[in-house]
């Protein structure tokens, strides 16, 4: 072991422990990167069940089935299996809400469609 004594002014020794730890943030920051779970957006049709119902549209695995058959729910096939996006699923959801304007404009617009046929 080297038992050489060093001599520095503080000014300096600040220097050296700011270039020190200059150095090494970067590398410390990728590590991180590297290392934290990715989150994925993808969930299978037990989870895509449950989270519909979470989300206040009840639903079995049946019914994604029978969605999945007609096609009128956004998913992919890897493979033979069906994935679900949730951001997906989550406009699919906001598509299908109904809104009582859109129903009031909608029938107003039947009322005076049928007004114009007479």
């Amino acid at each position: 072991m080297d038992n050489t004594v060093i001599v520095t002014t503080p000014a300096q020794l600040q220097s050296i422990i700011t270039d020190a730890v200059n150095a090494i943030l970067p590398k410390l920051a990728d590590f991180r990167r590297k290392n934290e779970p990715v989150e994925t957006d993808g969930v299978n049709i037990e989870d895509a069940a449950h989270f519909l119902t979470e989300q206040g549209v009840p639903t079995t695995r049946a019914a994604l089935y029978n969605h999945v058959y007609k096609n009128t729910i956004p998913y992919k096939k890897v493979g033979r299996r069906i994935v679900f996006s949730k951001k997906a699923l989550l406009t699919w959801i906001d598509s299908r809400t109904v809104r009582p304007e859109d129903e009031r404009a909608a029938a107003t617009l039947r009322i005076a469609e049928s007004a114009n046929r007479k």
